[in-house]
């Protein structure tokens, strides 16, 4: 499982180159880029999650970020916080040549979008549908700097991308609700799903545990599978504090694979056997700590 490059999302390109969503979909964005001429004269054909062939007009500029739909889906809409699958070319607005492709192999790890570490791209992918393939202009100062850029006075040379967006996974667990357990963390969820996590003042248990949170539905993890997961950790003492969270640090969903070896063991256990839907709380215990990990189970694909 490939993750999406830096070229395409954090992003540096200048030396390569010298969404109404509800129940787990992702919260709804406030505003969506809208299409403009620099996205309306991208022509891209072939069939949708194969390589396209792409067109635009050389030295072609853009006024901030336009996104505009060459085919249409009739999947789920992409809110904010929505793991996505893509697949992508990008195409140097200058010259009129692919900078790059994901290699439409599926191999592609999910981007979130919304998510600071997607920058412009990501939030290009909020209000998209599955099945769309979008046409992108990205202003190139946009791409160096990371920003979400929507709207620009100026004009600057564009980075066209071309996106198919093949699936959307639930931005939160959406399983039913379980009774806690005594003597273990108390969680409690922000609006967006987000955990927050009080360790009890006793002991962390001695062993590694695994409690479910949430109920789901879906398929069965194993251990032949990557799992798309959001989390937070919390050391276990009486200075209690996040270890990590991919839900405030930027990077959205994160993909777990789940053979032997790969994570810690406490993780890949808790993981292992669970449910698209789930939502865990593992007690893990990582160089001679104990932490408190709430793991949102989102989705899986094949390593």
């Amino acid at each position: 499982m490939r993750t999406i490059p830096a070229l395409l999302v954090t992003i540096a390109l200048a030396a390569s180159l010298t969404a109404c969503a509800s129940n787990g979909a992702g919260s709804t964005p406030s505003s969506c880029n809208a299409p403009g001429a620099a996205s309306e004269a991208v022509t891209a054909t072939g069939a949708f999650g194969k390589e396209p062939k792409v067109s635009i007009p050389t030295g072609l500029t853009t006024k901030g970020t336009q996104v505009s739909v060459v085919k249409q889906g009739t999947g789920r809409q992409i809110g904010d916080g929505t793991p996505v699958l893509i697949e992508y070319t990008l195409v140097d607005g200058t010259t009129g040549k692919v900078a790059q492709t994901s290699g439409y192999n599926g191999q592609v790890a999910p981007i979130t979008a919304g998510s600071k570490n997607a920058g412009a791209l990501g939030t290009a992918l909020e209000c998209a549908r599955v099945g769309d393939r979008l046409a992108v202009a990205l202003p190139q100062s946009a791409l160096s700097s990371g920003a979400a850029s929507t709207s620009n006075s100026k004009s600057e040379s564009a980075v066209v991308a071309v996106i198919d967006v093949e699936k959307a996974f639930d931005a939160r667990a959406t399983g039913t609700p379980q009774l806690a357990a005594e003597g273990m963390p108390a969680v409690v969820l922000a609006p967006d799903g987000a955990p927050g996590i009080t360790v009890p003042s006793t002991a962390a248990p001695s062993g590694d545990q695994t409690h479910l949170l949430r109920k789901g539905s879906g398929s069965r993890l194993t251990a032949k599978d990557t799992a798309i997961v959001k989390y937070t950790a919390v050391s276990w003492g009486a200075d209690s504090t996040v270890a990590g969270s991919s839900w405030t640090d930027g990077t959205g969903a994160q993909t777990i694979p789940l053979a032997k070896g790969q994570i810690a063991e406490g993780v890949r256990s808790a993981l292992v056997g669970s449910r698209v839907g789930d939502q865990v709380l593992a007690i893990v215990h990582q160089q001679g700590a104990a932490y408190a990990y709430v793991i949102d189970v989102l989705g899986s694909v094949r390593s």
